[in-house]
Protein backbone atom coordinates (compact mmCIF):
# COMPACT_ATOMS: atom_id res chain seq x y z
CA UNK A 1 0.00 0.00 0.00
CA UNK A 2 1.20 3.74 -0.79
CA UNK A 3 0.67 6.82 0.64
CA UNK A 4 -1.48 7.88 -2.05
CA UNK A 5 -4.02 5.22 -1.43
CA UNK A 6 -3.76 5.91 2.38
CA UNK A 7 -5.40 9.65 1.18
CA UNK A 8 -8.01 8.19 -0.59
CA UNK A 9 -9.46 5.65 2.56
CA UNK A 10 -9.22 9.20 4.77
CA UNK A 11 -11.31 10.54 2.03
CA UNK A 12 -13.89 7.85 1.80
CA UNK A 13 -14.16 7.76 5.93
CA UNK A 14 -16.71 10.65 5.37
CA UNK A 15 -19.63 8.89 3.38
CA UNK A 16 -19.44 6.22 6.58
CA UNK A 17 -21.86 6.55 9.42
CA UNK A 18 -20.18 6.27 12.93
CA UNK A 19 -20.19 2.78 14.57
CA UNK A 20 -19.48 2.15 17.86
CA UNK A 21 -18.42 5.65 18.16
CA UNK A 22 -15.97 5.80 15.10
CA UNK A 23 -16.46 6.25 11.59
CA UNK A 24 -14.69 3.53 10.15
CA UNK A 25 -13.28 1.57 6.69
CA UNK A 26 -11.21 -1.44 6.25
CA UNK A 27 -7.62 -0.84 5.45
CA UNK A 28 -6.97 -3.19 2.59
CA UNK A 29 -8.45 -6.40 1.96
CA UNK A 30 -5.32 -8.00 1.14
CA UNK A 31 -4.69 -7.23 5.26
CA UNK A 32 -5.27 -10.92 6.82
CA UNK A 33 -5.95 -9.05 10.01
CA UNK A 34 -9.10 -6.74 10.76
CA UNK A 35 -7.49 -3.45 10.58
CA UNK A 36 -9.30 -0.21 9.91
CA UNK A 37 -8.55 3.23 9.49
CA UNK A 38 -11.20 5.31 11.32
CA UNK A 39 -12.56 8.84 12.79
CA UNK A 40 -14.13 9.52 16.14
CA UNK A 41 -16.91 11.97 17.09
CA UNK A 42 -13.93 14.66 17.33
CA UNK A 43 -13.05 14.25 14.22
CA UNK A 44 -9.63 12.81 15.67
CA UNK A 45 -7.84 10.16 13.06
CA UNK A 46 -7.80 6.12 14.17
CA UNK A 47 -6.68 2.94 13.21
CA UNK A 48 -8.73 0.40 14.43
CA UNK A 49 -6.91 -3.25 14.90
CA UNK A 50 -10.47 -5.82 15.53
CA UNK A 51 -9.51 -9.01 17.47
CA UNK A 52 -11.63 -12.38 17.90
CA UNK A 53 -14.62 -11.98 20.60
CA UNK A 54 -12.73 -14.86 22.28
CA UNK A 55 -9.31 -13.50 22.15
CA UNK A 56 -7.79 -12.22 25.72
CA UNK A 57 -5.15 -8.96 25.15
CA UNK A 58 -3.31 -7.86 27.97
CA UNK A 59 -2.67 -4.15 26.97
CA UNK A 60 -2.88 -1.24 29.56
CA UNK A 61 -4.63 1.86 27.87
CA UNK A 62 -1.98 4.75 27.22
CA UNK A 63 -2.73 8.50 26.78
CA UNK A 64 -0.24 10.60 25.37
CA UNK A 65 -0.30 14.09 24.52
CA UNK A 66 -0.60 13.59 21.08
CA UNK A 67 -1.01 9.77 20.73
CA UNK A 68 -3.28 7.13 22.50
CA UNK A 69 -3.68 3.66 22.13
CA UNK A 70 -6.94 1.73 23.89
CA UNK A 71 -8.72 -1.18 24.53
CA UNK A 72 -12.47 -1.18 24.50
CA UNK A 73 -13.30 -4.61 25.84
CA UNK A 74 -17.15 -4.56 24.77
CA UNK A 75 -16.20 -4.54 20.95
CA UNK A 76 -12.46 -6.15 21.74
CA UNK A 77 -11.05 -2.62 19.40
CA UNK A 78 -7.22 -1.77 19.74
CA UNK A 79 -7.51 1.66 19.16
CA UNK A 80 -5.00 3.80 17.77
CA UNK A 81 -5.60 7.74 18.04
CA UNK A 82 -3.97 10.73 17.05
CA UNK A 83 -5.27 13.60 19.06
CA UNK A 84 -3.13 16.80 17.38
CA UNK A 85 -3.94 17.22 13.80
CA UNK A 86 -0.47 18.72 13.20
CA UNK A 87 0.82 14.70 13.11
CA UNK A 88 -1.03 13.53 10.20
CA UNK A 89 1.89 12.81 7.82
CA UNK A 90 3.74 11.52 10.49
CA UNK A 91 1.05 9.30 11.49
CA UNK A 92 0.04 8.12 8.09
CA UNK A 93 3.54 6.76 8.10
CA UNK A 94 2.77 4.87 11.30
CA UNK A 95 -0.25 3.45 9.67
CA UNK A 96 1.70 2.64 6.28
CA UNK A 97 4.66 0.54 8.62
CA UNK A 98 2.13 -0.90 10.76
CA UNK A 99 0.54 -2.02 8.00
CA UNK A 100 3.24 -3.76 6.36
CA UNK A 101 4.57 -5.64 9.48
CA UNK A 102 0.97 -7.38 10.41
CA UNK A 103 -0.80 -7.55 6.93
CA UNK A 104 -0.26 -11.24 6.26
CA UNK A 105 0.37 -12.45 9.92
CA UNK A 106 -2.55 -14.98 10.26
CA UNK A 107 -2.10 -15.47 14.25
CA UNK A 108 -4.19 -13.56 16.30
CA UNK A 109 -1.35 -13.03 18.95
CA UNK A 110 1.23 -12.15 16.97
CA UNK A 111 -0.71 -9.71 14.76
CA UNK A 112 -1.78 -8.20 18.18
CA UNK A 113 1.30 -7.74 19.43
CA UNK A 114 3.02 -6.25 16.98
CA UNK A 115 0.40 -3.29 16.66
CA UNK A 116 0.83 -2.82 20.20
CA UNK A 117 5.00 -3.08 20.22
CA UNK A 118 4.83 -0.57 16.94
CA UNK A 119 2.90 1.98 18.89
CA UNK A 120 5.71 1.62 21.57
CA UNK A 121 7.73 1.95 19.22
CA UNK A 122 6.82 5.08 17.81
CA UNK A 123 5.23 6.75 20.42
CA UNK A 124 8.33 8.99 21.23
CA UNK A 125 8.12 10.39 17.59
CA UNK A 126 4.79 12.35 19.03
CA UNK A 127 6.39 14.00 21.94
CA UNK A 128 6.67 17.71 21.57
CA UNK A 129 10.28 18.05 22.92
CA UNK A 130 12.43 21.62 23.06
CA UNK A 131 15.18 21.18 21.38
CA UNK A 132 18.48 23.86 20.65
CA UNK A 133 19.06 24.97 17.42
CA UNK A 134 21.81 23.38 15.68
CA UNK A 135 24.15 25.16 13.53
CA UNK A 136 24.37 25.92 9.91
CA UNK A 137 27.69 23.61 9.92
CA UNK A 138 25.80 20.98 11.84
CA UNK A 139 23.08 21.04 9.47
CA UNK A 140 25.57 21.14 6.52
CA UNK A 141 27.44 17.98 8.15
CA UNK A 142 24.11 15.86 8.19
CA UNK A 143 23.10 16.98 4.82
CA UNK A 144 25.88 15.02 3.59
CA UNK A 145 25.66 12.07 5.35
CA UNK A 146 22.14 12.20 4.24
CA UNK A 147 23.36 11.99 0.35
CA UNK A 148 25.11 9.39 1.60
CA UNK A 149 22.31 7.42 3.36
CA UNK A 150 19.85 8.09 0.17
CA UNK A 151 22.60 6.70 -2.16
CA UNK A 152 22.76 3.25 -0.37
CA UNK A 153 18.91 3.36 0.06
CA UNK A 154 17.90 3.62 -3.09
CA UNK A 155 20.86 0.56 -3.91
CA UNK A 156 18.98 -2.04 -0.86
CA UNK A 157 16.54 -4.03 -1.50
CA UNK A 158 13.72 -4.51 0.71
CA UNK A 159 15.44 -7.53 2.47
CA UNK A 160 18.60 -5.04 3.50
CA UNK A 161 17.03 -2.12 3.63
CA UNK A 162 16.45 -1.99 7.63
CA UNK A 163 20.38 -2.74 8.04
CA UNK A 164 21.26 0.01 5.60
CA UNK A 165 19.38 2.31 7.93
CA UNK A 166 20.68 0.82 11.17
CA UNK A 167 24.15 1.37 9.91
CA UNK A 168 24.30 5.17 9.77
CA UNK A 169 25.77 6.10 12.78
CA UNK A 170 26.55 9.70 12.49
CA UNK A 171 23.69 11.13 14.72
CA UNK A 172 24.63 8.94 17.35
CA UNK A 173 28.15 10.62 17.94
CA UNK A 174 29.58 7.22 18.49
CA UNK A 175 32.30 5.63 16.21
CA UNK A 176 32.37 6.15 12.66
CA UNK A 177 29.38 8.21 10.92
CA UNK A 178 28.38 4.67 8.74
CA UNK A 179 29.41 0.78 9.87
CA UNK A 180 28.85 -1.97 7.29
CA UNK A 181 30.24 -5.61 7.65
CA UNK A 182 33.12 -4.93 5.77
CA UNK A 183 34.57 -1.53 6.37
CA UNK A 184 33.65 1.77 7.79
CA UNK A 185 32.83 4.88 6.39
CA UNK A 186 33.35 8.38 7.74
CA UNK A 187 31.68 11.29 6.05
CA UNK A 188 33.13 14.77 6.08
CA UNK A 189 31.09 17.98 4.28
CA UNK A 190 32.59 20.75 2.19
CA UNK A 191 31.70 24.22 0.58
CA UNK A 192 33.14 23.45 -2.78
CA UNK A 193 35.36 26.24 -2.73
CA UNK A 194 37.22 24.81 0.42
CA UNK A 195 40.22 22.99 0.06
CA UNK A 196 40.31 21.42 3.18
CA UNK A 197 38.09 19.41 5.39
CA UNK A 198 37.79 19.20 9.48
CA UNK A 199 39.24 17.01 11.46
CA UNK A 200 37.78 16.96 15.01
CA UNK A 201 39.24 14.14 17.26
CA UNK A 202 41.67 11.60 16.73
CA UNK A 203 39.18 8.69 16.43
CA UNK A 204 37.35 10.29 13.34
CA UNK A 205 40.11 8.45 11.05
CA UNK A 206 41.10 5.63 13.44
CA UNK A 207 39.96 2.22 11.78
CA UNK A 208 38.46 -0.82 13.48
CA UNK A 209 40.67 -3.81 14.03
CA UNK A 210 40.25 -6.65 10.88
CA UNK A 211 37.70 -3.85 9.23
CA UNK A 212 38.75 -1.15 5.84
CA UNK A 213 38.06 2.30 6.80
CA UNK A 214 37.47 4.87 3.98
CA UNK A 215 36.75 8.68 4.06
CA UNK A 216 33.61 10.20 2.13
CA UNK A 217 34.23 14.17 1.14
CA UNK A 218 30.94 15.22 0.00
CA UNK A 219 31.29 19.03 -1.89
CA UNK A 220 28.44 21.47 -2.01
CA UNK A 221 27.21 24.44 -2.86
CA UNK A 222 25.18 26.50 -0.59
CA UNK A 223 22.16 27.64 -3.05
CA UNK A 224 19.06 29.44 -1.37
CA UNK A 225 16.63 29.21 -4.21
CA UNK A 226 17.43 25.98 -6.25
CA UNK A 227 18.86 24.07 -3.78
CA UNK A 228 17.62 21.25 -1.47
CA UNK A 229 16.73 21.27 2.22
CA UNK A 230 17.48 18.89 4.57
CA UNK A 231 13.69 18.03 5.16
CA UNK A 232 13.09 17.47 1.70
CA UNK A 233 16.15 15.07 1.64
CA UNK A 234 15.31 13.35 5.10
CA UNK A 235 11.39 13.09 3.15
CA UNK A 236 12.82 11.98 -0.03
CA UNK A 237 14.70 8.71 2.06
CA UNK A 238 11.44 8.24 4.23
CA UNK A 239 9.40 7.89 0.87
CA UNK A 240 11.95 5.65 -0.45
CA UNK A 241 12.30 3.34 3.38
CA UNK A 242 8.65 3.33 2.65
CA UNK A 243 8.51 1.92 -1.12
CA UNK A 244 10.83 -0.32 0.08
CA UNK A 245 8.83 -1.97 2.71
CA UNK A 246 11.49 -0.50 5.22
CA UNK A 247 11.06 0.64 8.87
CA UNK A 248 10.86 4.48 9.04
CA UNK A 249 11.10 4.51 12.55
CA UNK A 250 14.98 3.62 12.47
CA UNK A 251 15.44 6.52 10.61
CA UNK A 252 13.02 8.81 12.92
CA UNK A 253 15.36 7.94 15.99
CA UNK A 254 18.37 8.69 14.06
CA UNK A 255 17.40 11.92 13.56
CA UNK A 256 15.97 12.48 16.31
CA UNK A 257 19.00 12.32 18.38
CA UNK A 258 19.71 15.56 16.90
CA UNK A 259 16.35 16.98 18.49
CA UNK A 260 14.89 16.70 14.88
CA UNK A 261 11.24 15.66 14.24
CA UNK A 262 9.07 15.20 11.07
CA UNK A 263 7.10 18.23 12.59
CA UNK A 264 10.26 20.87 13.59
CA UNK A 265 12.51 20.30 10.44
CA UNK A 266 10.96 23.05 8.80
CA UNK A 267 12.89 25.27 11.05
CA UNK A 268 15.86 24.67 9.15
CA UNK A 269 14.28 25.57 5.37
CA UNK A 270 16.40 28.51 5.12
CA UNK A 271 19.84 26.13 4.66
CA UNK A 272 19.81 24.91 1.28
CA UNK A 273 22.25 22.81 -0.11
CA UNK A 274 23.43 22.10 -3.80
CA UNK A 275 25.49 18.51 -3.83
CA UNK A 276 28.36 19.10 -6.42
CA UNK A 277 30.43 15.94 -6.03
CA UNK A 278 31.39 13.22 -3.85
CA UNK A 279 35.48 11.63 -3.78
CA UNK A 280 35.99 8.44 -1.87
CA UNK A 281 39.67 8.06 -0.08
CA UNK A 282 41.47 4.63 1.21
CA UNK A 283 41.87 5.65 5.14
CA UNK A 284 43.28 2.06 5.79
CA UNK A 285 47.03 1.87 5.31
CA UNK A 286 49.25 5.30 5.14
CA UNK A 287 46.64 7.76 4.61
CA UNK A 288 48.16 11.04 6.65
CA UNK A 289 46.15 11.94 9.47
CA UNK A 290 46.57 12.10 13.77
CA UNK A 291 44.80 9.11 15.03
CA UNK A 292 44.97 7.67 18.76
CA UNK A 293 47.19 4.72 17.85
CA UNK A 294 49.79 7.00 16.59
CA UNK A 295 50.35 9.92 19.31
CA UNK A 296 51.45 10.12 22.55
CA UNK A 297 48.64 9.42 25.04
CA UNK A 298 49.54 12.85 26.58
CA UNK A 299 47.65 14.35 23.60
CA UNK A 300 44.12 14.42 23.19
CA UNK A 301 41.50 16.04 22.10
CA UNK A 302 43.46 16.60 18.82
CA UNK A 303 41.83 18.51 16.01
CA UNK A 304 43.68 19.24 12.40
CA UNK A 305 42.46 20.05 9.16
CA UNK A 306 43.34 17.83 5.56
CA UNK A 307 44.48 19.35 2.50
CA UNK A 308 42.51 17.40 -0.13
CA UNK A 309 44.50 18.28 -3.37
CA UNK A 310 47.19 16.05 -1.59
CA UNK A 311 45.33 13.18 -0.95
CA UNK A 312 45.18 12.22 -4.57
CA UNK A 313 47.10 8.84 -4.29
CA UNK A 314 44.23 7.79 -1.99
CA UNK A 315 41.08 8.70 -4.20
CA UNK A 316 39.06 5.06 -4.69
CA UNK A 317 36.32 6.33 -6.45
CA UNK A 318 34.49 9.77 -7.97
CA UNK A 319 31.17 11.06 -8.41
CA UNK A 320 29.59 13.97 -9.89
CA UNK A 321 25.44 14.42 -8.87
Amino acid sequence: MKNSVLQKKWEELSSHQVVKGFRSIRISSGCIADLFVGQNNEENRCLILSLPKEHNVDIQSIFKENLSIELFKDTNYIVLQLTDNTYFDLFDDLVLSLYHRIKDIAEVAEYAREFIQTFYKWDEFFDDKSHQLLSQDAIKGMFGELIVLKSFVNKAGSSRINDVLHSWKGPYDQGHDFVLDDKDIEVKTKDISKLEIRISSEYQLEKELDKKLELLVVSVETDPVDGTSIKDLIFEIKNDVIDRLGDCSILLKAINQKGLTFKNISEYDNYKFRPINQVKYDCTDDFPKLVKSNTPDALNNIKYNVRISLLNKFVISEESF
